[in-house]
């Protein structure tokens, strides 16, 4: 993959806004404390788009996440996700008499892991693989999922089979305060040698911080992606951070929750206002 790889995903963090579409697992604002739950996320971005001129274009998208997350033993769940991304993009001129549409919908990269837990300890541990089996056609809802979720950008990438593994530290006291901490590689390897190289090494990190209760839950923090295999980059050029802040409540069996995620770097600013996400959660024990 080499420089390429992350130079292409740099470009469409700063140009999907504009150019037409011929161009980790589970996510950590979820409720995990359950040990056997079904969740949906959806995410809406909004993206910065060019309404001003002769010639008008507009992006927009979303992006869905049903997951499944199933007890084996006391110390090992399963872990399954499925994403789907959508994107639109619309060119429109009065003046030219031009008014194109293009909607497209794809399956990305599915995430089979398990999360082993340390009894009596705050601390569990995340192994999984993405499997390739993202469109290589399919660039508009591709590069919209990508956008739309750069935490989990693994997802959207065609082509690329991701071994993931995290280390994660989610610590609750009896007032309720809870912090967690979290990360780890992310091994992206070429399957078709398109790119050159045949891997890629990101890492992944994040912090949050809130009240937790079966109740109710109120979390904020950052999260950061950044390539390592790459050299010849500063660490503004080889990373990508964003600002997110969730809530939940529990009502029964359903959790039910929203959160919004602010881009914190440049690249991103400039196709992306935010992410707004909806989350479903059903506990089955």
């Amino acid at each position: 993959m080499s420089k390429k790889f992350f130079l292409l995903t740099i470009a469409a963090v700063s140009l999907a806004a504009l150019i037409p579409a011929s161009l980790p697992a589970q996510s950590i604002w979820l409720d995990h404390r359950h040990h056997s739950t079904i969740n949906l996320e959806v995410l809406i971005p909004n993206f910065k788009n060019d309404d001003s001129g002769t010639i008008t274009s507009s992006n927009s998208g979303w992006v869905v996440f049903p997951s499944v997350r199933l007890p084996l033993s006391r110390k090992i769940h399963f872990v399954g996700e499925l994403p789907l991304a959508s994107g639109d993009y619309e060119v429109r001129s009065t003046s030219f008499n031009i008014n194109r549409n293009q909607s497209e919908t794809a399956i990305g990269n599915p995430y089979i892991g398990f999360e082993f837990n340390a009894p009596q300890t705050p601390v569990f541990a995340e192994l999984g693989i993405r499997l390739p089996l993202a469109s290589s056609d399919k660039d508009l809802s591709m590069t919209t999922g990508l956008l739309t979720d750069f935490d989990r950008l693994e997802a959207f990438f065609p082509k690329v089979l991701t071994i993931t593994t995290m280390v994660n530290v989610h610590q609750i006291d009896q007032s309720g305060f809870a912090f967690r901490l979290r990360g780890g590689p992310s091994l992206l390897i070429n399957t078709d040698n398109e790119f050159g190289d045949d891997t890629e090494l990101f890492i992944g990190y994040s912090a949050q911080a809130g009240y937790e209760s079966e109740r109710l839950s109120f979390l904020g923090g950052v999260t950061g992606r950044a390539i390592i295999t790459e050299p010849d980059l500063n660490f503004s050029e080889r990373s990508v951070h964003q600002a997110g802040f969730a809530a939940s409540a529990g009502i029964g069996k359903l959790r039910p929750g929203l959160y919004l995620r602010l881009p914190l770097d440049e690249n991103l600013k400039d196709s992306l206002d935010f992410v707004l996400g909806f989350n479903l959660g059903i506990q089955l024990q």
